[in-house]
């Protein structure tokens, strides 16, 4: 399926408003219209989807085996670390 859209805001706005289920994955492709000079987009690490996907399934292993920690207490030490304000009392 092949849809087009406009930039509006930051967000893509679809023609047409066509019903999508949410949570639905979509790829983006700038047409050949766009300006280059107007678009800048930051470069991402390099890396492809495999690569990403084995690192999220490892990530997965690791919370089934308990190999994790609460993320306020990972927070609140990169907060202290940082010295940016903590959660209210605390």
């Amino acid at each position: 399926m092949e849809l087009e859209g406009t930039v509006v805001n930051g967000v893509i706005v679809l023609d047409g408003n066509p019903p999508l289920p949410e949570g639905v994955r979509v790829r983006v492709e700038l047409t050949a219209d766009a300006d280059d000079d107007e678009i800048r987009i930051p470069a991402l690490e390099p890396g492809t989807r495999e690569e990403e996907l084995v690192i999220l399934r490892e990530s997965i292993e690791d919370m089934k085996a308990g190999r994790v920690r609460p993320a306020r207490e990972v927070l609140k030490e990169i907060a202290i670390r940082h010295n940016l304000p903590l959660e209210p009392g605390e």
